[in-house]
């Protein structure tokens, strides 16, 4: 729990970004609301719990996963491709950096793509 009370308070420090919460289940973090996340961030009690990243990405698909163990504070970001980058220890300064780098990017190749 400290880890998520970090990054939501790391994030509602930010004016780019949006927090949108869903307590109990990540497919509720939506719910009601019309635009579909960048990012979905996602806390796991154990590796073999990123079975759930195929779910968000049927949800999402243009989203980016974030993954953050609850257990040395290890990270990783996915990608619809699907693509994994570990990030290892990571703060939450620097996951907010990472985050905002892998959006860009992918927003910029969006627009790549679209213009030719």
């Amino acid at each position: 729990m400290l880890l998520r009370d970090i990054l939501e308070h790391a994030i509602r420090n930010e004016a780019d970004y949006e927090l949108l919460v869903g307590r109990n289940n990540a497919t509720e973090m939506s719910a009601g609301h019309a635009v579909p996340p960048d990012v979905v961030i996602l806390g796991l009690t154990a590796a073999e719990d990123a079975t759930l990243v195929p779910t968000l990405f049927a949800r999402w698909p243009s989203a980016q996963v974030l993954t953050v163990m609850q257990t040395g504070g290890d990270a990783a970001v996915y990608e619809f491709t699907p693509h994994r980058q570990a990030l290892g220890e990571i703060s939450p300064a620097e996951i907010l950096v990472t985050l905002r780098d892998s959006v860009l990017r992918k927003r910029e190749l969006a627009r790549e793509s679209f213009n030719s």
